[in-house]
């Protein structure tokens, strides 16, 4: 059974909506960061970095900053530019595009939930950032990006949902990576009272993108209990819900830069040990769960480990510890520079191009990782190496906003 809750959110006004949701701050250049904030007075980028114009701009990270944040928030709804719901309702929420249909539900989740094991994770957070957005979020009051979960498909919901994508959109439009982008708002209460039956039947949802959110939104919570705060809609944090199927998730290639003391004949004996190879010839497609393609000196070879693969044993985690660990001398993916990752979506053909360019001497492909596996992963309480998974779909910042202390 998961819990789930309606909320009265803070959300642009529809004629401003393509204007003010923007992708992840993290994912801009510094340029392209200026150009949005120059010739864009709508984007939520301005909330998020408050001291665009100012002359004493504050530290990055600092309780200053956060506390501009919030004063900045508070300056979008004055000027008309967000506007708060007058009932708590859930958003279906749908995102299209080549290879993505991608519809869910946006609402708050119970931190108990996170707490007790009923939300599972695959991947560790660092203590450090938790406490960090913690305190941004004790601050600002308020998340504008939700985390992202999924769940084992439930056929009525689905349908639900279907039935929803039927009505006319509250929001409808796109942005510049074609992604079409649709929002219903939720608010009738026996259609409130529909979803959450369904969400009973869920004995489980797996955190698919934003284990440092849910993190930092636990402790949030917890933080506010131990200082007397009264249960408030921090109990809960927003998140985009979707099933299981309409997840896609991409995987993460790994590009060394030197293989140490070994020629290229050198190291392809010493892989001779651990799998069988064999050379390919024109590499158009990724390979399949159990297999890695190795690309070194203009040629194409498989590695084939399927027999040693069991499924709580992702591709990843074969590599490293067969082949980058004890081969290469690499053992700390996070830190090693003679290490790089590029997600699947960089294409072969680029991965090729860097290692014909002299940038890396050689590139292993991997397949992503079946939702199985993550699935089977988390259950066990087991986590994945750096860079295993590449989500989509990829949320906007700004689309919904889910204040803590609204009316509850």
């Amino acid at each position: 059974m998961s819990t789930i809750k309606p909320f009265k959110a803070y959300r642009p006004l529809p004629e401003l909506v393509h204007l003010v949701a923007s992708r992840s701050y993290v994912t801009y250049s510094e340029e392209q960061l200026k150009d949005k904030l120059r010739y864009n007075p709508y984007s939520f980028i301005h909330i998020i970095h408050p001291d665009f114009d100012s002359e004493k701009p504050s530290e990055p990270g600092s309780q200053d900053r956060f506390v501009r944040v919030r004063k900045r928030f508070e300056e979008f709804v004055e000027e008309g530019s967000l506007e708060v719901e007058e009932h708590p309702s859930y958003y279906v929420y749908r995102q299209a595009k080549d290879g993505l249909d991608c519809t869910g539900i946006i609402g708050g989740v119970s931190v108990s939930d996170y707490e007790n094991g009923k939300i599972k994770i695959h991947e560790q957070t660092l203590q450090k950032r938790e406490e960090l957005f913690c305190d941004y979020l004790d601050a600002t009051n308020f998340n504008a990006e939700p985390i992202l979960l999924c769940h084992t498909d439930i056929p009525d919901l689905n349908a639900f949902y279907m039935d929803v994508r039927n009505r006319v959109p509250m929001y409808n439009f796109r942005t510049a990576d074609k992604v079409l982008h649709q929002l219903w708002r939720v608010d009738d209460l026996a259609e409130i009272a529909e979803i959450e039956a369904y969400f009973r039947k869920v004995n489980a949802m797996y955190i698919a993108d934003g284990h440092h959110r849910s993190a930092s939104s636990a402790l949030l919570a917890r933080k506010r209990k131990e200082t007397g705060s009264a249960a408030d809609m921090s109990d809960y944090f927003m998140s985009y819900i979707i099933p299981a199927s309409a997840l896609v998730i991409h995987g993460y290639h790994r590009l060394v830069k030197n293989l140490g003391n070994l020629s290229p004949e050198g190291f392809l004996a010493e892989l001779e040990k651990v799998a069988s190879i064999s050379e390919l010839g024109e590499k158009t497609r990724l390979p399949k769960v159990g297999t890695i393609d190795l690309y070194m000196a203009n040629k194409w070879y498989r590695l084939d480990f399927s027999p040693a693969v069991h499924l709580e044993l992702p591709d990843a985690d074969w590599l490293t510890n067969n082949i980058l660990s004890p081969i290469l001398g690499i053992t700390d993916l996070r830190n090693d520079n003679r290490i790089a990752f590029e997600p699947e979506t960089t294409g072969i053909h680029e991965i090729t191009k860097m290692v014909d360019s002299g940038k890396f001497e050689c590139a292993f492909l991997l397949h992503p990782v079946p939702f199985d596996q993550l699935k089977l992963i988390s259950d066990l309480g087991k986590t994945m190496p750096p860079k295993s998974t590449w989500i989509e779909p990829k949320l906007r910042s700004g689309l919904v906003i889910y204040e803590f202390n609204a009316d509850k």
